[in-house]
């Protein structure tokens, strides 16, 4: 399904007559710098790319949605649209759709929103870290919003509708935060973004003359919902233990009145902290690389059952407890990054960038623990293939990496990391159908919108 027109066949075909339908796209987006800083109200640093998701849609009598999947081995599904909406079985795709939809009716005040006919497809690679989730959710809030007769820009501005839908997604079970939901309403086809949260906010900065991102699919499944949600919401979790003991050595240094909603605060705070003094709080908090439950509760002097409720949930506890230590100075070092990656990109200055990702990835892989083998090997070769820089990208655990490339080499680049990753690493001899979403060489692309047919 590679056209618009084909894909409005195939509505015709799926749904029948009824009235004109409509489309809508939203693109892929790749990290550059900043992972798994949003969720903590620290920015980032990702751009759009040239991957998208589409969708197909028209407004319904009554309020029965019909949602389809233009790719094979996705289940249709039909349902009524009375919020609160009963989630579908988790991992289940249609979440990600549901998720929009209720967002917009709490968004609203709808209690029986009208039906829906929606068929979506794309060539945005599933699982790949390059926010294929995110992509469905937008569009499908785009289709939903013109079949509720809201106009984006008028009654819903681009920069609210990314905050709704960053609440939204977590109907899905994944503790996120803002930034791909952000970037894809918000970024453009000239420029990367750096994005500041609490409150939402975008500045546009300058790509580099002749140099390329080009990323690579490791072939691992980074998916975030099902059975991969927990591991995934390690991170927050973590993250949530970090702030409630930062907050008691806050209190203890600065005074009792002292509240810490996100790490965030920290620097954007009443506190104002540098990154200095945030690491000297660090240290105090965090003396050693674990901490065991068991500390938390004598530190905090709340009972274990307390401490699950407010913060852990159901998360497991590591042997020797949780590594705190290092996931809180991933929080320091990678915020850093992100302010001194943005003042590479003004100055256009590709080596200290480029610097800055290789920093990046160990971080991610060693103090907070995101990486996975094939991950690690894909750096690896993709710097020894001349790469100014590489990383991870995305959360982790599988997914993507992005190589800063000279445009000039980036052919070179591709045959090599062809050869000493897909064929020599995994043995896979290149016959494979979906060979094309192996490596892309990522340009810049419009922030989601509407298309016409």
């Amino acid at each position: 399904m590679q056209t618009l027109d084909t894909m409005a066949k195939v509505f015709r075909e799926m749904f029948g007559p009824g009235a004109t339908p409509f489309a809508c796209r939203a693109p892929a987006r790749v990290n550059l710098l900043g992972e798994h800083l949003d969720y903590n109200g620290l920015p980032v640093l990702p751009m759009t790319m040239n991957r998208e998701t589409w969708c197909i849609a028209r407004a319904t009598a009554g309020n029965t949605i019909r949602i389809r999947n233009g790719a094979a081995g996705f289940a249709p599904e039909d349902f009524n649209n009375v919020s609160p909406l009963t989630p579908s079985e988790a991992g289940n795709w249609i979440n990600y759709c549901k998720a929009a939809i209720e967002g917009l009716n709490q968004r609203f005040g709808i209690e029986r929103g009208p039906g829906l006919d929606l068929l979506v497809a794309g060539n945005i690679p599933a699982a790949a870290g390059l926010s294929s989730s995110s992509a469905l959710v937008v569009v499908t809030a785009l289709a939903y919003l013109r079949a509720l007769g809201q106009k984006l820009d008028a009654s819903i501005q681009r920069i609210e509708l990314a905050g709704v839908l960053a609440q939204a997604e977590r109907y899905v079970g994944v503790q996120g935060g803002g930034m791909d939901q952000a970037i894809i309403l918000l970024g453009d086809d000239e420029s990367a973004c750096k994005i500041d949260f609490f409150p939402l906010r975008i500045e546009r900065v300058p790509l580099f003359d002749q140099r390329v991102f080009v990323v690579c699919n490791s072939m691992v499944v980074a998916d975030k919902s099902g059975a991969a949600v927990q591991r995934y919401n390690e991170g927050p979790a973590s993250s949530r233990l970090i702030r409630a003991l930062v907050e008691k050595y806050a209190q203890i240094n600065f005074g009792e009145e002292v509240k810490i909603e996100r790490l965030g605060d920290l620097w954007f705070g009443p506190l104002c902290l540098t990154n200095a003094e945030v690491e000297s709080l660090f240290r105090e908090a965090f003396p050693r690389p674990k901490t065991s439950l068991a500390e938390m509760v004598s530190l905090l002097d709340i009972d274990e059952p307390e401490i699950r409720r407010r913060w852990l949930q159901d998360l497991p506890e590591p042997g020797g407890g949780f590594p705190l230590q290092g996931r809180a100075r991933h929080q320091l070092s990678e915020h850093a990054r992100v302010e001194q990656g943005r003042d590479c990109m003004i100055a256009g200055d590709a080596d200290g960038f480029g610097a800055l990702m290789d920093d990046s990835h160990r971080s991610c892989a060693d103090d907070y623990r995101v990486s996975c083998p094939e991950l690690d090997a894909l750096v690896a070769i993709g710097r020894k293939a001349g790469s100014k820089g590489s990383r991870l990208t995305g959360a982790g655990f599988g997914g993507s990496t992005v190589h800063l490339v000279a445009e000039s080499d980036a052919e070179d680049f591709v045959a090599t990391v062809k050869r000493g990753y897909y064929k020599e690493f995994l043995g896979r001899t290149g016959s494979n159908p979906i060979e094309q979403d192996w490596i892309i060489i990522a340009k810049p692309s419009a922030s989601a919108g509407y298309l016409g047919l």
